[in-house]
């Protein structure tokens, strides 16, 4: 039973999967890629693209296995009913956390980059308003806004790139190539799973792209387009704030649209940094939202994922709220977990699912000649 009944373009998809692979990283990838690489960083995040693409070449690969089906609906097919139930599981809890995260990550950037005296309670239940709204309204609505909303994010991302230039300083880049093998083999893998690895997500949203001769290849193009807008705000962090501010400051982009000063008159656009990023994490989070509902939905086989809209809204509230007892904690302690859990979700399931898959078929085609 198809329980999605909407689709959107491949311009819809290019959109939404840009959004996908920025989202939150557009403020925390800097600090995240410095903490390993420090002053080598931005080679690892060079290093990172073609790998990253990779990744999501062998995830559109195993959705063609099935182009119509989901991860959850895969698993199932390719696995069998316990262990395909088991790895589904696992994919909608993943989807869970990552929402609950995302929406805590709103809420502690507002109150305390923005509405400081606001309790966090609300930023979060605005936020939640915000996701079911959009949630409820569907997919291919989503995939509409993602398109209106698209030239303003761009514009205000462009202006904060083309306005540091005049504060870049490339001698804060140096020494090069003064990171030991084994930190800058650890950074790459962070750089290529932390953004690229979250494009799992798409498992929930591929099947129901009205397919194209060139929808992968647009796909990949917009995902390229991401990783080097990600790599260009890394770099501008190195070269205008340096490789220790950079590590050490969580919202490193948005410390940068602070130091826009053009003539002491254009100055102070952190509001178009986080306007950038607010819309930005808005798409991410109600994929990932979407993708839990309607997974949800699919493995207890409803015959809708609507219902499920509130009384999830309700455990994600929750769990944003437990997730973490305060910023630094998951500053600390939550990435290094969270990009093995993209390794698991992006690369090894669905390695697994092709190697089973083409196993499996192997298998019938020589019971069929024999």
């Amino acid at each position: 039973m198809n329980l999605e009944k909407d689709r959107i373009s491949t311009a819809q998809m290019m959109m939404l999967g840009l959004f996908s692979l920025i989202g939150e990283m557009a403020l925390v990838y800097p600090a995240a890629i410095t903490t390993g690489a420090h002053e080598d960083a931005w080679i690892a995040g060079i290093i990172s693209i073609p790998l990253g693409l990779a990744i999501v070449k062998l995830m559109v690969s195993a959705s063609n296995i099935d182009p119509t089906k989901t991860i959850i609906e895969l698993s199932l097919q390719v696995l069998g009913k316990w262990v395909g139930g088991a790895v589904a599981l696992s994919y909608l809890f993943f989807y869970l956390i990552a929402a609950s995260t995302y929406v805590r990550e709103i809420e502690d950037f507002m109150c305390t980059q923005i509405y400081e005296a606001t309790p966090g309670g609300v930023i979060r239940f605005m936020a939640i308003v915000l996701l079911v709204y959009g949630l409820r309204l569907g997919l291919e609505t989503l995939g509409r806004a993602a398109q209106i909303f698209f030239p303003f994010f761009a514009f205000f991302l462009i202006c904060l790139i083309v306005l540091l230039f005049p504060d870049v300083k490339i001698e804060r880049i140096y020494p090069i190539l003064n990171t030991p093998f084994p930190d800058m083999l650890h950074t790459i893998m962070f750089g290529v799973f932390y953004p690229f690895g979250e494009i799992c997500v798409f498992f929930m949203v591929y099947p129901y792209v009205r397919k194209q001769s060139n929808t992968n290849r647009s796909l990949f193009f917009s995902l390229l387009i991401g990783g080097v807008a990600l790599n260009l705000i890394l770099f501008l962090s190195l070269t205008v704030l340096g490789a220790y501010f950079s590590e050490h400051e969580f919202y490193a982009a948005y410390i940068l649209a602070q130091r826009v000063n053009i003539a002491n008159f254009l100055q102070r656009i952190e509001a178009l940094m986080a306007t950038t990023w607010i819309i930005s994490t808005y798409f991410k989070t109600v994929l990932f939202f979407h993708a839990f509902v309607l997974g949800t939905a699919q493995l207890l086989k409803l015959k809708s994922y609507r219902p499920l809209i509130f009384p999830v809204a309700f455990m994600i509230y929750g769990l944003s709220h437990l997730i973490a007892k305060d910023i630094i904690f998951y500053v600390k302690e939550i990435p290094s977990y969270w990009v093995d859990w993209d390794l698991t979700y992006a690369f090894a399931f669905p390695l697994i699912l092709l190697i089973v898959y083409h196993i499996r078929k192997r298998i019938n085609q020589n019971n069929q000649t024999t």
